[in-house]
């Protein structure tokens, strides 16, 4: 059996492969070895029509895995982790023994740490809250109670709850500023939006050696300011600087730079997570952490374009964009990196980008928010997938936080010619909308907040010889690249980056596949429980399917 595992310094994806259908097989137990104990793994959902208690779990020697992959989201930051899947046999679900000559081998141990290239470190956020676990923990509070229970959990720093949903990104950016103040360092940043009852109080602790360029949020009428609050409670403690754009126009930076004890620039701290309470806790974030004094210099020379355009953007400030920053992280053996601020002039920005999807070789994944209907990283996907690719099929997933046709210009997200020439998928969040007699009903985001995939990632050939990621605030489309300030950064040749990013994708991606695969069927023939049979194998073994291709990407086949 060959079997796989990918990390992202909080979850696990483990991916496997048996030779061929196995007699009699209901199913996989997982077996993990935590920082050199072995345990099984458990589950949450056992056979069809059996006999439970609510939001019981159970090992997966009794309980399996009807399928070849899981994520392991029981996985801690820190933890040293190798897995073993025995495949469990019998006649019954009653009578299973595991069959110790199907087995894999134990993997070899990966640590989850933060580190996955030379001076690159990534995190991301665990801030979904269409989860069984949410449901649980907010179960005293029926209906509309149980949005004002969370509410109040995230907006109360120290809770159990908030630390938990803003995970390791959130912990790793208190860790930055809290160290950054200690030791008297100057950072710059420039902020789309600013609203957290612990973020705030770390900028002031830095004094005016914060450097802060904020912008005023997505407005709705012409001299509206979504940061009024933090601005008014920030003015004459920081070095701020406003920049107020007119309706339509976005100031959608989300960046920061630490500097070094000398003052220079030195790490750069970029992605698509909002210093908000939300954009922390209950939306699906990224953000990379580089530790490189060059790419460092190019943010805060931005930083100072922003500053002096003050409330508008002159000709001069596109024309800068419209020439893209290069470094090399790490060293010249490291990883190339290619960075875009915007607005651009002529789509530059997204030309480089289109062509990267468009020479994708083996798989393109991605997480989107709204990159708008036409023109954008997401049209280029399915022209990409359509086109299909000399390699063999691609394969493609994605979440998108909402579909972003419309009628006039739709965007044939689940026509059936994407998936003729590439293993084309993709899904929308969704949760459980009503009791099951395995599942509470779940809430599918925090009422008044549109985003629950923030994240804007495209992840080219992850596993190849030469991998490439694009992340940052950029929301992928025309918009963002002629109209806003953004950021693209563009890394390349970076593998063990882009396995972590593969890994979050896919986190996201299980985590809401079944949800909205159940949300569009008909009721009769929604997954109820696991199939007391072993006939689950058969549509993963027949020759040609996506199914198998699947498993032998994964597998690394």
């Amino acid at each position: 059996m060959k079997i796989k595992v990918y990390h992202n310094g909080d979850d696990t994806f483990i991916a496997w492969k048996p030779a061929g259908i196995i007699k009699d097989c209901r199913g996989f137990a997982l077996m993990r070895k935590r920082n050199g104990v072995e345990e099984v793994v458990s589950t949450w959902v056992g056979f069809a029509d059996q006999e439970h208690q609510e939001g019981e779990r159970r090992a997966s020697t009794n309980w399996p895995i009807q399928k070849y992959q899981w994520t392991d989201y029981m996985a801690k930051p820190g933890d040293k982790l190798s897995y073993r899947v025995l495949p469990m046999v019998g006649p019954d679900r009653d009578n299973l023994r595991p069959d110790a000559a199907s087995a894999s081998d134990w993997t070899p141990e990966v640590e989850l740490t933060r580190q996955f290239e030379p001076k690159i470190e990534a995190y991301f956020n665990r801030g979904i809250v269409a989860a069984q676990w949410v449901s649980r923990r907010l179960d005293s509070a029926p209906g509309d109670l149980k949005s004002k229970k969370l509410r109040t959990e995230i907006d109360t720093p120290g809770s159990p709850l908030r630390n938990y949903l803003f995970g390791p990104l959130g912990e790793r950016l208190f860790e930055l500023l809290a160290a950054a103040a200690a030791d008297k360092r100057e950072i710059y940043a420039v902020l789309f939006e600013l609203n957290d009852p612990q973020l705030e109080p770390a900028l002031e602790k830095l004094g005016k050696r914060a450097h802060l360029v904020l912008a005023n949020g997505s407005i709705k009428k012409k001299d509206g300011d979504e940061n009024e609050a933090a601005r008014a409670r920030l003015k004459g403690k920081i070095d701020l600087h406003d920049r107020m754009l007119p309706r339509g126009v976005l100031g959608h930076n989300k960046f920061m730079v630490v500097c070094d004890g000398n003052k220079k620039p030195r790490w750069i701290w970029t992605g698509s997570q909002n210093w908000t309470t939300t954009g922390l806790c209950t939306q699906a974030n990224n953000s990379v952490l580089i530790d490189d004094p060059h790419l460092a210099r190019e943010y805060v020379a931005q930083w100072h374009l922003l500053k002096d355009a003050a409330n508008t953007t002159p000709p001069e400030l596109k024309t800068s964009n419209s020439t893209p920053r290069k470094s090399t992280i790490g060293g010249n053996s490291g990883a190339p990196a290619g960075l875009w601020f915007t607005p651009t002039i002529g789509q530059v920005d997204l030309n480089e980008a289109r062509d990267i999807i468009a020479g994708a070789k083996h798989a393109i994944l991605f997480l989107m928010f709204n990159p708008g209907p036409k023109d954008t990283l997401l049209n280029q996907i399915i022209d990409t997938a359509r086109a299909g690719s000399p390699d063999g099929q691609l394969y493609i997933r994605g979440v998108l936080n909402q579909d972003p046709g419309t009628t006039a210009n739709p965007v044939m997200l689940f026509d059936s010619e994407n998936q003729k020439k590439a293993d084309f998928e993709v899904v929308l969040p969704a949760a459980i909308d009503a009791p099951t007699k395995w599942f509470r009903s779940e809430m599918k985001k925090l009422p008044g907040t549109f985003a629950m995939v923030h994240s804007k990632v495209v992840l080219v050939d992850p596993f190849s010889d030469h991998p490439t990621l694009m992340t940052g605030s950029h929301n992928l489309g025309p918009k963002a690249s002629g109209t806003n300030d953004e950021n693209l950064l563009i890394i390349r040749d970076a593998p063990g980056l882009a396995a972590a990013y593969a890994t979050n994708i896919m986190a996201i991606y299980n985590q809401y596949r079944w949800r909205f695969r159940r949300a569009v069927q008909p009721k009769a023939k929604r997954w109820d429980g696991l199939e007391d049979g072993d006939g689950w194998q058969k549509g993963y073994f027949k020759k040609g399917t996506a199914a198998l291709r699947e498993i032998n990407f994964w597998v690394g086949e």
